[in-house]
């Protein structure tokens, strides 16, 4: 039987055991970005702004864990905290049907976003240390695939569950799933090793001064409570993140490296992926917010499997446009897709958006990880997977927060739009060399 060799250990698992056992925890998370989205204003224990509070809860952690977690997989490897990842995943994911409380939930949401950046991370180590190109080709080709599945059926299953008045089923499938991924993986995948050296410095101080810092900022944006509260939540938020920046700054191995983000390099790519991200969190959110069929929600589900044709597009368009003109030119179709959205229909609004979003996601990752050098390729991959995670929390959060205030979906969407074309336009500053 053909197997995949990993590490000093060189313990073999087949391949059709190894990919279904990493692409399925993938296709959770794909899930998860969408699934409650899309369903926040039909579930019922969640009020006001708890909605956002229990989609960026998830994200908020995961933004502020993804790192620490590819820094656990190094000192334990990768496939004991995929385990405990996939247990924390699927546990907390089951909370929800066991309380009845909007800040219970939301607890929840926060554990199992630290799960997931267990996850992801420990996947990312696992396809990155196959010892063939062709296989670790082949197994983040899968991941993309499998990952934009998923987040085509999320508003899909979110929809048919509710309507059906099925809802904690949408907290037991996962649970189940997970566990029973988390049991399988304990027994098959708990010897595999990284077969090269990784950084492995558990910086837990740094990590919660990022998880605090990041989620008194977002707290802060979203529009409900007294306004003095929320601009003194933002503004301690900034400042605890202000002083993560400097621990970064002054640590020999930081989890972040802040000091990549040069405008004219890595920091114009961080920017284009946090905006993507964003739009791509906020739309679901904000198309999804009428929707109450499943033939409404399927222009919301298709939005994410054109986000896979951007980046199909985005590898036949890149030899054609200088790397900047190509991102300027994503983010002005999604601010085009978000006035379509405003002012005629869902189904152009969708096409544009998903095409917008996976053009920018695409260049952004391309442009990050190529234009730094073989020695920073790790830290440039740390920033692009917390900068995609930052982006989604933001993006629920603005969207959210606008949406509360003003009760428009139009109006909401011309913001959004304005936003991206303005950020569009700074990046036309950029004088630095981007390569993929």
């Amino acid at each position: 039987m053909t197997g995949i060799t990993l590490a000093s250990a060189r313990p073999t698992v087949p391949k059709k055991i190894l990919f279904p056992l990493l692409l399925i925890p993938i296709f959770l998370g794909g899930v998860d970005s969408t699934l409650f989205n899309s369903v926040a204003y039909d579930l019922p224990v969640l009020t006001d702004s708890w909605r956002l509070w229990f989609i960026d809860g998830y994200t908020i952690a995961l933004a502020a864990s993804v790192v620490l977690g590819s820094r656990l997989g190094a000192r334990m490897g990768p496939g004991v905290t995929l385990s405990v990842g996939l247990f924390v995943f699927g546990i907390a994911s089951a909370g929800p049907a066991l309380l009845d409380s909007p800040a219970t939930w939301t607890a929840t949401r926060f554990v199992q976003g630290f799960g997931y950046a267990l996850v992801v991370s420990s996947v990312a180590s696992v396809i990155g240390g196959l010892p063939e190109t062709t296989e670790r080709t082949l197994g983040y080709s899968l991941w993309i695939t499998t990952y934009s599945i998923g987040a085509g059926t999320g508003p899909l299953l979110g929809r048919v569950f509710v309507d059906i008045g099925a809802y904690t089923l949408l907290f037991w499938l996962p649970a189940v799933v997970a566990l029973t991924c988390g049991s399988l993986t304990t027994l098959l995948l708990r010897g595999i090793t990284l077969r090269q050296a990784m950084s492995t410095k558990i910086d837990v101080a740094s990590s919660v001064l990022a998880l605090l810092g990041f989620g008194l900022f977002v707290g802060g944006l979203q529009s409900h409570g007294v306004g003095f509260v929320r601009v003194l939540a933002t503004s301690a938020g900034c400042a605890i993140l202000a002083v993560f920046c400097i621990r970064q700054f002054r640590s020999s191995d930081p989890l972040i490296d802040v000091r990549m983000l040069s405008f004219s390099r890595v920091g114009a790519c961080s920017l284009a992926l946090v905006f993507g991200s964003a739009c791509y969190t906020g739309s679901i959110f904000l198309l999804s917010v009428e929707a109450s069929s499943v033939l409404s929600i399927v222009p919301v589900s298709v939005l994410a499997l054109w986000v896979s044709l951007g980046g199909f597009a985005f590898h036949k368009l890149q030899s054609r446009f200088s790397p900047v003109h190509l991102v300027q030119v994503s983010l002005a179709t999604c601010a085009v897709g978000l006035l379509a959205a405003a002012f005629t229909s869902v189904w152009p609004a969708s096409f544009l958006i998903g095409l917008g979003v996976g053009v920018t996601m695409a260049s952004g990752d391309a442009y990050l990880l190529g234009s730094v050098g073989p020695r920073d390729v790790a830290r440039a991959a740390a920033l692009q997977e917390t900068s995609l995670a930052v982006g989604a929390a933001l993006g629920v959060a603005g969207f959210g927060g606008m949406y509360a205030a003003n009760g428009s979906i139009a109006e909401t969407a011309i913001i959004a739009g304005a936003v991206l074309a303005l950020v569009g336009w700074i990046l036309r500053h950029n004088r630095g060399v981007l390569t993929a």
